[in-house]
């Protein structure tokens, strides 16, 4: 079976990652893989794709001001489609998932597009998100997937759109929790104080992330924890903003900006406490990774970050507030039993509900189902 992945910029990011990782899984289930990259960029993650077995191919999509050209790509990507002998089109890009499932519908093959977060919308383009559902749904035949309770729910209550929900996945082989003496070592690998009390983030950096609520509670966190430093992970559009905000409130002594990394583990498992302040996810694979290694976790109450708590005190749940933020560090720094419990819970739930063996093979499962 050979199945094309479309992305929009290979990317260090969570659909990039889950899909790589599964490679093996989905190989060896006689899946002959290849992806789509349809931004302007390929993206630097590309290199993986093609080292996990992937055939890459980059194929900008243009912009709809540019419909002559738009109809030209249109047209091509149904020919390569049929050249390729592609079975199933599984669509990842929110700007593409009504051209791909119509490309693939006039192929004759099976189309699956996965909704991989809560995305707000607005009262002028609500009907305009509605149609394209119905119609890639009722008239080209497109499977819709969920990848946690929050987007399933979102897609229901808001669009009436029913959609088969299957968790996303992690890495287990990647993401574990460290052995004796392991976090010291590591500590010392990366020149970090052995005593200090480490908080991290990781993920891109843009206004949903919202990590300049972390360095704005960092401030008073440094007032009562003043051997306290933060790992920030992740590169992107607001990251000079955030680099600005940590100058101008003069905690450089205490930010380590450490862009993208390829061992992510290697930070997770030096830090004290896992911090995430988006306004809204799906379900954030960095936070399940994080949760895989034991660190105990602090995230803002909002749609996909809430999943983790449905089932038990995963984490600790806070409103979205700067002070609460810091409130919320400085307490659980102060207890390592409340720590221990919360990261012991997490990783007891995240091992159950994000396994990658089963989840990916429901994923093929979908690909098996015959279009309605």
């Amino acid at each position: 079976m050979k199945i094309l992945h479309i992305l929009h910029e290979l990317k260090f990011s969570g659909a990039e990652i889950m899909y790589v990782d599964a490679a093996p899984v989905f190989q060896e289930l006689g899946c002959e893989l290849s992806v789509v990259a349809t931004a302007e960029n390929l993206g630097e993650y590309a290199p993986y794709f093609k080292e996990a077995g992937y055939k890459v191919y980059h194929k900008p999509y243009p912009k709809f001001k540019h419909l002559i050209s738009r109809i030209i790509f249109i047209v091509r990507f149904i020919q390569f489609l049929k050249n390729k002998r592609i079975d199933v089109v599984h669509n990842h890009s929110s700007g593409t998932f009504w051209t791909m499932a119509f490309c693939a519908w006039i192929t004759g093959k099976k189309s699956v597009y996965t909704f991989h977060s809560v995305f707000p919308t607005h009262f002028y383009s609500y009907f305009y998100h509605c149609l394209l559902r119905w119609s890639a749904k009722n008239i080209f035949n497109c499977q819709f997937q969920t990848i946690s309770d929050s987007v399933y729910d979102h897609e229901l209550r808001l669009y009436h759109n029913q959609t088969s929900k299957i968790y996303n996945w992690y890495g287990s082989n990647r993401f574990y929790p460290a052995s004796n003496n392991e976090k010291t070592q590591k500590r010392a690998e990366l020149k970090l104080p052995p005593n200090s009390f480490i908080l991290i983030s990781v993920g891109g950096c843009n206004l949903n992330k919202r990590h300049s609520d972390i360095i704005k509670a960092l401030p008073l966190i440094l007032k009562y924890i003043p051997n306290c430093f933060y790992l920030h992970l992740g590169r992107g559009e607001s990251e000079q903003d955030e680099m600005n905000l940590v100058a101008q409130l003069g905690i450089n002594n205490h930010v380590l900006f450490c862009s993208n990394q390829t061992d992510v583990r290697k930070y997770l498992i030096v830090s004290d406490l896992y911090l995430m302040t988006s306004q809204y996810e799906g379900i954030p694979i960095t936070t399940i990774e994080a949760m895989a290694c034991k660190i105990p976790a602090i995230l803002y109450d909002v749609s996909g970050l809430r999943d983790f708590n449905k089932n038990g005190e995963n984490s600790i749940l806070i409103l979205e507030d700067c002070k609460m933020l810091s409130e919320s560090v400085i307490q659980l720094s102060e207890n390592e039993i409340n720590r221990n419990t919360i990261s012991e819970n997490a990783y007891n739930f995240v091992k159950s509900t994000f396994n990658m063996e089963r989840n990916a093979k429901l994923i093929f499962d979908l690909y098996q189902t015959k279009n309605q």
